[in-house]
């Protein structure tokens, strides 16, 4: 009787997470089809975000959570290649003003966000790093943060951002294809298996997203020492986005869909915020290292590494200057998220003082 009792239990387990895969897969090549940014890890969040309007989704298993962490962990280390490191040594004045630029976006995009209704202070701030989506998706859940309204906010800012800074450069686009060297699957293989011990024992320890940080560590060591060549192979950071996006969407499991007008509000103001500061400082850099502004407005957009960097290329401008640019804001954020979420742990509150004893109303998942 109890083998009996179990084996439907196993097989609906089975077909929910058949069904949140196919889901975030569905969504993912949806919106990668149609050239959008990060198309693979948005649409594959939209995918399972819509299944879970629908009562349909279920949170993914443990394993897939950290070997999504994991992959996404190690694909964000296979940027930092000698080529790569060497290219940030090139423009030191433009890369300091980078850094406070990134302080200025965050704190403006912050200053909105926490004097809106419902945003606790973990909301508000990790929805207003710019960039490093994944990133800082793996590190605000457990920081208590709420995903759904992080996620709105972060995918909004990337695809009004690829609209509006075309128009704003004002630079015709044209079309253009990176290609990198990749590593060998086995190489991959192993820097997961490394990075997925050694976040283990970081988190047995007690090291909150020590799986993320061990990925970054071990990945970034091995593609700077030049031991391994290149990033990892297509499929498997599309995998890694697929995986990541799927289990950010689980987190729209029981989202009170009626406070999406009034996040989308806040979207855009904190956006427009953040891109003010952003442009600011780009026209100070294109001034102070005589580059045009338009290639500095892209090196400083709040966006993506990969997405900056695919939108320099196709507007005909230095990627080089526009990725060390990211490159260096990934740096940073990686260094500095794991000073704010121990701040904000040891601040005893994550609400902010606009929203103090506001009730967060979505469940997490």
């Amino acid at each position: 009787m109890s083998a009996r009792a179990l084996a439907p239990s196993g097989a609906k387990l089975a077909a929910e997470l058949a069904l949140v895969l196919a889901a975030a897969l569905a969504g993912g090549a949806v919106l990668a089809a149609l050239g959008a940014p990060a198309g693979w890890l948005s649409g594959a969040m939209i995918g399972v975000a819509a299944l879970a309007a629908g009562g349909r989704a279920a949170p993914l298993p443990n394993v897939l959570r950290q070997l999504a962490i994991v992959a996404a962990g190690v694909g964000m280390g296979s940027g930092m290649t000698p080529a790569a490191l060497h290219t940030l040594a090139r423009y030191p004045a433009s890369l300091a003003l980078m850094a406070v630029a990134l302080v200025a976006m965050t704190g403006a995009s912050y200053c909105v966000l926490a004097r809106t209704k419902g945003f606790s202070r973990a909301t508000a701030l990790y929805s207003a790093v710019p960039g490093a989506l994944s990133y800082v998706f793996i590190v605000a859940a457990p920081a208590g943060a709420d995903m759904p309204r992080l996620a709105v906010i972060q995918i909004f800012r990337i695809f009004v951002l690829m609209a509006l800074v075309p128009l704003v450069a004002r630079v015709g686009i044209g079309t253009a294809v990176v290609h990198y060297a990749t590593d060998p699957v086995a190489w991959t293989a192993g820097l997961v298996a490394v990075a997925w011990l050694l976040g283990a024992a970081l988190e047995a320890r007690g090291v909150s997203s020590g799986m993320l940080y061990s990925a970054i560590v071990v990945s970034g060591l091995a593609h700077g020492l030049g031991l391994a060549p290149g990033r990892i192979a297509i499929p498997l950071q599309i995998a890694a986005q697929v995986l990541v996006g799927g289990w950010i969407g689980t987190r729209f499991i029981g989202f009170d869909w009626g406070l999406l007008h009034r996040t989308l509000i806040a979207a855009a103001t904190s956006f427009l915020a953040a891109f003010a500061a952003a442009a600011s400082f780009a026209w100070l850099a294109a001034w102070l290292v005589n580059v045009p502004f338009a290639e500095a407005l892209i090196a400083f957009a709040p966006g993506g590494l990969e997405a900056m960097t695919l939108m320099a290329f196709a507007l005909g401008l230095d990627p080089l200057f526009v990725g060390s640019h990211h490159l260096a804001r990934f740096f940073i954020i990686s260094l500095a998220l794991p000073l704010v979420a121990r701040w904000l742990a040891a601040s005893g509150s994550h609400a902010s003082p606009i929203v103090q004893g506001l009730n967060n109303r979505t469940p997490q998942a």
